[in-house]
């Protein structure tokens, strides 16, 4: 047990155990009133109050699940990232989306989810941190940016190449994108893969070009 932490009545599933002064520095406190600041200006409605209660609960409450708390956290901290980045996009308007609805709506349920699973972490017995793969998370972020760059197009003159690679469209961008996520898995099969880039490259189609009729570039021009 942590010096200073103070256990909770044993028999309930719910057993925690609370932090004592010793576990409190300047450091602590400038991280949780940071996150609280950072929550209360970009996070809205409900999930503002749920991220900024489970702060405050992890300041002074031992997570007894280090991973689905830490994990949950994470989440919510890519949700708050992807809220504030879509901040500038204009919203619903009467019954039709705007560009930045769907980013904030699945932003949000994003928080929440993050949030209940950080409450889990903080509350019931998980297992601890283990190892952190960096194959996984690495291919992840290849497959972000190069969706970002494919369907936008590259200007090379930023690094001093007079070129410029042109967008390359949804269809194809998507679909790369997909591939190269996957095959940061352990349990990648080429066939499974391609058939399951196929489909999430024909929903995306479907999704933003005809039934929220965004006006993106489906191919190369």
């Amino acid at each position: 047990m942590t010096q200073g932490a103070k256990s909770s009545p044993k028999g309930g599933i719910f057993q925690f155990r609370v932090r004592g002064p010793r576990d409190f520095g300047i450091p602590q406190i400038v991280l949780v009133a940071g996150t609280l600041v950072a929550i209360w200006i970009v996070v809205p409605g409900t999930p503002r109050l749920l991220l900024m209660f489970i702060t405050l609960l992890g300041a002074f409450i031992i997570p007894r699940g280090p991973r689905d708390f830490f994990g949950g956290l994470a989440l919510c901290a890519l949700a708050i990232l992807a809220i504030w980045a879509s901040s500038e996009l204009p919203g619903q308007h009467g019954f039709a989306f705007g560009p930045g609805t769907a980013p904030r709506m699945f932003a949000t349920l994003l928080a929440i989810a993050g949030g209940l699973v950080a409450l889990t972490g903080l509350l019931m017995e998980g297992p601890p941190i283990g190892h952190f793969a960096i194959k996984g998370p690495a291919y992840v972020l290849t497959a972000i940016l190069l969706f970002a760059g494919m369907i936008r197009g590259i200007d090379l003159n930023i690094i001093g190449l007079p070129f410029r690679i042109p967008a390359l469209g949804l269809v194809l961008s998507t679909f790369t994108a997909f591939m190269v996520s996957i095959m940061g898995s352990t349990e990648m099969r080429w066939v499974e893969s391609l058939l399951a880039a196929m489909a999430m490259t024909a929903f995306c189609v479907a999704l933003f070009v005809y039934l929220l009729q965004r006006p993106f570039q489906l191919w190369p021009i």
